[in-house]
């Protein structure tokens, strides 16, 4: 298993979470199974922290054209 942080967002939330999956599908499956219908994007965990999570999330929803 490996450590992936989430980013979601659909019409109730905006987040990131941190789930343990075999892989980046896995994970992003995962998280919509809380968040049906979702935008999802799995990184490797290690990557954020509580520093940058903010920024990483802010920078996602931008791309995503939030």
């Amino acid at each position: 298993m490996h450590s992936f942080a989430v980013f979601f967002a659909d019409e109730a939330a905006v987040g990131v979470t941190r789930v343990e999956a075999p892989d980046a599908a896995t994970a992003e499956a995962m998280v919509m199974e809380e968040h049906p219908g979702a935008r999802v994007h799995a990184v490797d965990g290690a990557t954020v922290n509580e520093e940058n999570r903010v920024r990483m999330l802010g920078a996602w929803l931008r791309r995503q054209g939030q």
